[in-house]
């Protein structure tokens, strides 16, 4: 879980792509703002149609990539934070979702992580792609 973290870290800017309520695929820009006790946090907004999605169906994949062609593909369910002393980091950790959200108390604001999931790390050197239980 170490590596995903670090990969996380230098690449916070991730596509999630959930099941719209349409039922067509949806990917949208996420970004990746910490991680406490080897969770990775993220947010959005519940007046957004993720939300509503991820609400409907927990069923998430996401994907992100370096420069230099390593991408990671992360798949699971999110699980929805209710803490506030989590949601407030996130908002400090940011200065759009400071500027955006104020406070961790804000009611359309929400966290959310990976309650249960995978992640592979690969890239093009030929060596074999590294999978991480979540």
């Amino acid at each position: 879980m170490e590596e995903v973290i670090k990969f996380l870290t230098e690449t916070p800017q991730q596509y999630l792509a959930t099941i719209g309520l349409d039922g067509k695929a949806k990917v949208r820009p996420i970004l990746f703002y910490f991680a406490e006790d080897n969770k990775p946090y993220f947010c959005t907004n519940n007046q957004k149609p993720m939300y509503k999605e991820l609400k409907e169906n927990p069923e998430f994949e996401m994907t992100g990539a370096t420069p230099e062609f390593a991408w990671i593909r992360i798949a699971g369910k999110v699980e929805f934070v209710d803490d506030l002393e989590i949601k407030q980091k996130v908002v400090d950790s940011n200065a759009l979702v400071k500027a955006l959200y104020e406070s961790g108390d804000n009611p359309i604001f929400e966290v959310f992580t990976i309650a249960e999931g995978s992640a592979t790390i690969a890239d093009f050197s030929g060596n074999p792609a590294q999978t991480y239980e979540i």
